[in-house]
């Protein structure tokens, strides 16, 4: 996902009934601008980051690549709105946001209160470590039995801990830099990420290194798990159709593209 978007010819979309937030020429979109290489927060304007609502820095990402994709298929203004993670859904049921677009997954308990699109991203789940931790040889998830393990709260993320066995299940945090930090000054031994954003801290942390498992021998995830998606208010039913039609235009290899993309030019630190 990269600097320069590629262009997606899509066909007229019947939006009826789908008017943002804001008003019938933007879009807006939340998320929690902290969650390399999905989205993160940066000081400079470069292309396709977009300024945060209300602040002086931008926000950049695979996250922002695809919200920008579904405004242009929308032929609207993109407007990122920045939000911690907990204050998402409300955010979206309250009209402060139109669509949330933060690497989220489609859980059923979600979908009590958003609707959710087809996936945009699929991926798997990795342990990180430092690289002077004990664990750093495991190969399975029997292998850190006794570890200390955390994970983000109100996810997926902090559920599959207790597929460890012997597991010690650390208090999760609200983000995943605060994780990070739990890791680097070894209040726990390991945290639980998806690949791509581990891939990105580790890039920017040498001290610390992906665990990452064969199949039968990691976490036990379905596709619903791996996947995010994009979440709209429940009564949004045209604008969920439109955005799934956009998606539908966007091709593996672009997909794949845009977060290698992501990958490459995110800031150092993020």
């Amino acid at each position: 996902m990269r600097k320069i978007i590629t262009a997606i010819s899509l066909l007229t979309l019947l939006l009826a009934g789908c008017a943002p937030a804001a008003n019938d020429n933007t879009i807006i979109v939340g998320l929690e601008c902290n969650y390399a290489p999905f989205n993160w927060t940066q000081i400079e304007s470069t292309s396709p980051a977009v300024k945060i609502q209300g602040d002086v820095a931008y926000c950049d990402g695979y996250d922002i690549a695809i919200a920008q994709a579904i405004a242009d298929g929308l032929n609207k203004t993109l407007v990122v709105k920045k939000i911690a993670w907990e204050g998402l859904e409300p955010a979206l049921n309250n009209k402060e946001i139109d669509m949330i677009v933060a690497g989220m997954t489609d859980t059923a308990e979600r979908r009590q209160s958003v609707s959710f699109s087809t996936p945009y991203y699929a991926s798997d789940m990795v342990l990180i470590v430092r690289k002077d931790s004990a664990f750093v040889n495991a190969t399975k998830l029997a292998d850190f039995s006794g570890a200390k393990v955390i994970a983000q709260l109100s996810t997926f993320h902090d559920d599959i801990i207790d597929q460890i066995p012997g597991v010690v299940h650390m208090t999760p945090l609200s983000s995943f830099p605060l994780l990070v930090n739990s890791v680097n000054t070894k209040d726990a031994d390991a945290m639980v990420s998806e690949r791509p954003v581990a891939i990105s801290i580790v890039a920017t942390n040498s001290n610390l290194m992906i665990i990452s498992f064969e199949e039968g021998l990691g976490f036990a995830t379905s596709f619903e798990d791996t996947t995010v998606s994009v979440a709209v208010r429940k009564s949004d039913t045209d604008l969920l159709a439109s955005i799934n039609t956009i998606l539908a235009g966007i091709s593996d290899d672009t997909r794949n593209e845009w977060m290698a993309d992501a990958l490459a030019r995110q800031p150092e630190g993020n």
